[in-house]
């Protein structure tokens, strides 16, 4: 994680914008779990418990950190496909723009309830003084999937006389239901494994 982006997030120009902070948020998290993971693989090997995989835990943790970075990157392409529709006037160019500027905010909120699955997992057999970190990567990966919701919306509002809004408005609602639900659920798991004697 360079300070390159954020430099470039700051700048008075539209791109990067808020689909592609809401993937960098949701990668610190991510990387977080990759600290947990990585703290507990060492512990394995100097003779710790050996039951849990922790090597594939890791293996996972990292493909949710690739697909993250990735969409990073098409976020960013996808608003410069959207400004460059807009100005086509063609409503084909138009609709495929959007649907990639309100699919890529979806994925990276997928992504989000992916590494969040694994904290799950990790969260449950890693030593107890590693839980706070967990807790806050799960803040983050609730940071993001709000945020990438709210990117999502604001594109879905150009998206007028097209039957395929209703269907982007419910994934989007559902996928944000499930994330929410699913962040409780790891955060009262990991509360609980802190505050227990």
């Amino acid at each position: 994680m360079d300070s390159s982006f954020l430099k470039a997030l700051a700048q008075a120009r539209p791109d990067p914008g808020g689909g592609a902070a809401a993937a960098h948020g949701a990668a610190l998290g991510v990387a977080l779990l990759e600290k947990v993971v990585r703290l507990e693989q060492l512990r394995q090997r100097a003779g710790g418990s050996a039951s849990f995989p922790w090597d594939d835990l890791l293996r996972r943790v990292g493909q949710v950190a690739g697909a993250l970075a990735r969409l990073q990157k098409e976020d960013i392409q996808a608003y410069f496909n959207l400004v460059e529709a807009r100005g086509s006037g063609d409503p084909a160019i138009m609709a495929a723009a959007l649907e990639e500027a309100i699919g890529c905010p979806l994925r990276i909120m997928q992504q989000t309830q992916a590494a969040m699955a694994l904290i799950s997992q990790g969260g449950a057999r890693c030593k107890r003084h590693l839980v706070s970190d967990l807790l806050v990567a799960c803040e983050l990966l609730g940071a993001a999937f709000r945020g990438a919701n709210h990117i999502a919306r604001a594109n879905l509002l150009f998206m007028t006389r097209n039957p395929r809004r209703v269907v982007w408005a419910e994934d989007l609602t559902h996928t944000l239901k499930a994330a929410e639900a699913l962040l409780l659920q790891v955060m009262a798991e990991l509360l609980e494994r802190q505050t227990c004697h």
